[in-house]
């Protein structure tokens, strides 16, 4: 009997199956208003209601058969499948954003929306969807149909009680989804939107629609209430960021409706005069908005002061901003002295911190190495960094991305032009030693401070992936200095500098590796964005000077990582193995059989490597082979043997 039930309930799940199969097929391939074959429909009904409602809620790529009728807009289908097949309509699916190839989890209700299917908006609502439904985002229907603009569908939505100010997760509200359109912002303020909401930047709705250069949303908004002088989380209001955005019909409609002070005027043309230049390479354009600049601080009795005064920078060339007309003629043919005068002004006016100056510090940066002048591009790129570090740490993405981008370029450097010989192109001797340092003390001022803060709870673990690559980078800057190292003094330094480092135990977040582990490992690479061709670099580690450089340090050479391996275990790995380097292990006091987590120990790796010649056998001790043998065979010795001795035995503990 229990054979034959067996059989039968394999054919029954096979038949569920196949039902399930055809239903999602037929979904994906039905028109808009076609309904489900007369056949399928017959054996859907055929089943039990409980049995119907399952095989409707499996899904196939993340997709139920309701929530494709419902992307597929078919009223029919869906209308079917929660009527006759108790469809749960809030079970979400994968909806897939054409604009952006975002994936985003959301119910039906949410997908119809975005796909601009009204009539299944409808059908969805009449039958008791949740109208304020949240996507993994915190986005309702209503906030995403007015990111894609479906005005219908969001005036239905609003008529049947979705909630207008409901934000998703960032505070972004469904007028600040809108700013494309006047027509829609018209609509949503009727009905009570707040023009003033902010999220989770401080950016109200006008400082959207400025950044998308949209006038008429923009003048919509100011004559409904929009506040103009909110500032955002970095300082930006609207006159600001007409000037950052290079908004400039904006700009001039803020200028006419807004009584500003000639102060704030002055500042404003030649902030929007410095973004023609650097985003738009309209160095006319620049030159007569610093002219009209210039012009209104003349303009009253006494002249306007540019404040705040501005220390002089090595890395701007200890350039000045003018301060007469004849001063700006004479900088007006050269291009690279008005870029310098662009970044005095972002300065000036945002302050070194703000994102969009450090943002221009790296651009011209890489626009001073596009043209082979690398030294400038360090000196900008070294500021930014040390800005970044001092305002953001070194867990902050931008702060790594800096020093892995600098990073780089000097490895780059070091690698194709070091031995060269001096042309108008190429500078000699580069990375220079003193930038090296500087790049590696400031990485290393606070890194204490960022160590302790990964310890708070909860775990960032972006955070402990920038901390790691930070660990790279020092790791590749130890390498930098021992190649650019000229001098005793120099020498002096790097150990000393090294040794404080190595004092600390620093570890890498995730995988608790020490700087020695990072010096073994070929896994130890640095990417950057700033560069198209990762595959150029070479490979720096393994590296038996850095490696060599640590130990003399008083790197640990039995430290374990999260999985219990020893730099020497690294070391052995097959992928990893260089003789010189294993045998400096072993010469500063590697245990050959310390195991790891997996039992794995380095004396049976370097045994196997077909290429090893190391004499193994000097460097096994007589203890190390009793506490093999008694971890080994699980010999109880704890207050068995001295104090000193038990630490000694659980090293070699897997």
């Amino acid at each position: 009997m229990g054979k034959y039930t067996h059989s039968s309930n394999l054919s029954q799940h096979r038949n569920l199956e196949q039902i399930s199969n055809e239903l999602i097929q037929e979904t994906k391939i039905c028109t808009d208003q076609s309904p489900l074959p007369k056949g399928l429909r017959e054996r859907l009904e055929g089943l039990p209601r409980h049995i119907r409602k399952e095989v409707v809620k499996r899904a196939r790529d993340g997709c139920s058969p309701l929530f494709i009728a419902s992307r597929r807009g078919n009223v029919k289908i869906t209308e079917y499948l929660i009527t006759v097949c108790d469809a749960d309509s809030e079970q979400k699916g994968l909806y897939e954003v054409p604009e952006d190839r975002s994936v985003h989890c959301v119910t039906p209700l949410w997908c119809a929306c975005v796909s601009g299917k009204l009539p299944v908006v409808k059908c969805l609502v009449r039958l008791g969807a949740n109208i304020n439904a949240l996507s993994d985002t915190g986005s309702t229907p209503l906030r995403s149909a007015c990111f894609m603009t479906h005005i219908d569908i969001v005036q239905y939505l609003v008529e049947n009680g979705a909630d207008i100010r409901k934000p998703n997760y960032n505070g972004g509200t469904c007028l600040i989804n809108s700013v494309q359109s006047v027509q829609l912002c018209s609509y949503l303020i009727s009905k009570g939107a707040d023009v003033n909401a902010r999220d989770i930047q401080d950016k109200t709705a006008l400082h959207y629609a400025i950044q998308e250069h949209r006038l008429e949303t923009a003048q919509l908004l100011l004559e409904h209430g929009a506040d103009p002088f909110a500032k955002s989380r970095y300082g930006d209001d609207a006159l600001q960021t007409a000037c950052l955005k290079g908004a400039h019909q904006i700009f001039d409609y803020l200028k006419n409706r807004i009584n500003y002070s000639s102060e704030r005027l002055a500042d404003a043309h030649e902030l929007i005069g410095s973004t023609f230049i650097d985003d738009h390479n309209e160095t006319r354009v620049a030159i007569l908005h610093w002219r009209l600049a210039h012009h209104i601080r003349l303009r009253d009795a006494n002249y306007i002061r540019k404040k705040p005064e501005i220390p002089l920078r090595y890395a701007y060339g200890n350039a000045v901003e003018f301060s007469t007309i004849a001063e700006l003629d004479n900088i007006a043919a050269d291009v690279d002295a008005m870029r310098i005068q662009s970044l005095l002004i972002y300065e000036r006016i945002l302050g070194i911190d703000h994102k969009d100056t450090l943002f221009r510090l790296m651009f011209r940066g890489a626009s001073y190495a596009d043209s082979l002048r690398f030294q400038r591009c360090i000196d900008l790129w070294l500021l930014a960094l040390q800005i970044r570090v001092q305002k953001y740490s070194i867990l902050y993405s931008d702060t790594c991305l800096t020093a892995q981008a600098i990073v780089r370029l000097m490895l780059d450097l070091l690698d194709k032009y070091a031995d060269v010989m001096p042309n108008e192109f190429v500078e000699q001797g580069m990375p220079r030693f003193e930038d090296v340092y500087a790049v590696f003390q400031v990485l290393t001022s606070n890194i204490n401070d960022a160590r302790q803060l990964l310890n708070i709870r909860p775990v960032h673990r972006k955070q402990q992936e920038n901390f790691d690559r930070i660990l790279k980078c020092l790791t590749h800057l130890m390498y930098l200095l021992i190649s650019t190292a000229k001098s005793e003094d120099d020498r002096e330094l790097v150990n000393g500098s090294v040794r404080k480092l190595v004092r600390n135990n620093i570890r890498s977040a995730i995988t608790n590796d020490t700087l020695l582990h990072l010096s073994v490992s070929r896994l130890n690479v640095i990417k950057s964005g700033y560069f198209t061709d990762d595959s150029s670099l070479r490979v720096i580690f393994p590296n038996l000077n850095v490696a060599r450089l640590l130990l003399e340090c008083g790197a640990h050479v039995n430290a374990k990582n999260e999985s219990k391996s020893t730099p020497l275990l690294v070391a052995s790995m097959p992928y990893n193995y260089e003789r010189e380097l294993v045998h400096t292990l072993l010469e500063y006091g590697a245990h050959l059989d310390q195991p790891n987590r997996n039992d794995d120990r380095p004396m049976s790796l370097i045994a196997m490597n077909p290429v090893n010649d190391i004499p193994l056998v000097n460097y096994i001790s007589l203890k190390c082979l009793c506490s093999t043998v008694i971890t080994k065979f699980g010999i109880p010795y704890r207050n068995q043997i001295p104090r000193t001795l038990e630490d000694f035995v659980r090293w070699h503990e897997p």
